[in-house]
């Protein structure tokens, strides 16, 4: 038997944003919800710009970082 892991470690948090992005993403294209689409150009070259227009876009993407980078341990 392997020895469960505590929430806190690298796996498990790698393993439930996949979950969470996965449910998003589902819940997303079966509703046809007015989600931001993924932009596929580089933001020095307009990727991104239409989704940072929307007031309080940069300190939501802040606040996402924080989240994934604290969830990842680095």
């Amino acid at each position: 038997m392997f020895p469960r892991r505590s929430r806190n470690e690298p796996e498990d948090a790698r393993r439930h944003m996949v979950q969470e992005t996965s449910a998003f993403l589902t819940w997303a294209l079966r509703t046809q919800a007015d989600v931001p689409r993924i932009p596929c150009r580089r933001i020095d070259r307009g990727g991104f710009s239409e989704l940072l227009k929307r007031r309080g876009a940069r300190a939501a993407v802040a606040h996402w970082w924080v989240r994934a980078l604290d969830r990842s341990g680095m």
